[in-house]
């Protein structure tokens, strides 16, 4: 979970003058600090501010690092972020060589695992606006390119985000609601790369016969996706949804999914719940649903 204080950070940069960088950067940094201890060297190329060596070492064995090659940021909001000063209208950031390297205490592993993920970097790159008059903020693009032919892009509009103020961005963790979400996923080892060695602990037992038990969890996985309301889920969406499952843990190809929600899915709608509790069938949870609609395609394709 992102604190409300490291969002309100991230969500901000004025592009150009060079001495908002080391400023813009402190705090972030700081705000950083909170998972691990940060380091990389600061400068700037033309209207970017650049940060290159970064290290985010995360407190914990076996918790994996984040170290990136080099990450650029910059926009109307970098005077907001430094000084507090102006409207966080605008952010760009991108990432080139991320790379995520667990450390585990002995010295000749940590060598090994932090070579093996050297030729394994992931390039990323998003774009922000925030309207302050309609207290919209849509993120316009964002692309994460991981090693393969493994690619993840979307865009989204939050409405009912107010950064005018820390008390302002608060307000808006209870308030806000996502109207449009567009993802499209390419995968071939992205799942079981990033995915599945945390959802099958979790989901599989300890013992016996693994293949069984995976096929127990993807029946349940297509009665879940039968009982979704055709309302909002139309009949090829369901059928795309169970073509998906039927190829995991190894699925292989192109998903896109579409959400429209009107007013918006946010903590509003879901803040009944917090009296009755969390709904334990999906009909319980139609209230949800209500003026969602979710569209989905999967297209089987082969790596190259």
């Amino acid at each position: 979970m992102i604190r409300a204080g490291l969002l309100g950070l991230m969500l901000a940069g004025p592009a150009g003058a060079a001495e908002l960088c080391p400023a813009a950067w402190e705090k972030v940094s700081a705000a950083l600090s909170e998972l691990g201890s940060v380091s990389g060297t600061l400068s700037q190329d033309g209207d970017w501010c650049l940060v290159q060596g970064l290290v985010l070492d995360l407190e914990g064995q076996y918790l994996p690092d984040w170290h990136l090659d080099r990450l650029r940021f910059r926009g109307s909001a970098l005077g907001w972020i430094a000084e507090g000063a102006g409207t966080p209208e605008g952010l760009e950031i991108a990432v080139e060589g991320l790379r995520l390297v667990v450390q585990t205490g002995n010295a000749q592993m940590d060598w090994l695992f932090a070579a093996q993920a050297r030729p394994n970097g992931i390039d990323a790159q998003a774009s922000l606006a925030w309207d302050a008059g309609a207290k919209v903020l849509r993120l316009e693009g964002l692309s994460l390119d991981f090693p393969g032919d493994n690619l993840v892009e979307a865009s989204a509009v939050l409405t009912g985000v107010d950064l005018s103020s820390p008390g302002a961005i608060q307000m808006s963790a209870t308030s806000f609601a996502l109207t449009e979400a567009d993802l499209r996923i390419t995968t071939h080892g992205l799942f079981e790369w990033y995915a599945l060695m945390t959802l099958g602990p979790a989901m599989l037992p300890p013992e016996g016969d693994m293949e069984a038990a995976a096929e127990g969890i993807r029946a349940d996985l297509r009665t879940v996706v039968a009982e979704l309301p055709e309302t909002s889920v139309s009949a090829e969406s369901k059928a795309a949804l169970v073509a998906l499952i039927g190829e995991l843990p190894n699925p292989a190809g192109d998903l896109v999914v579409s959400v429209r929600a009107e007013p918006g899915l946010g903590p509003v709608r879901a803040a009944g719940y917090a009296v009755t509790g969390m709904p334990g069938t999906l009909a319980e949870a139609a209230p949800l649903f209500q003026g969602v609609t979710l569209d989905v395609d999967w297209s089987h394709v082969d790596a190259p």
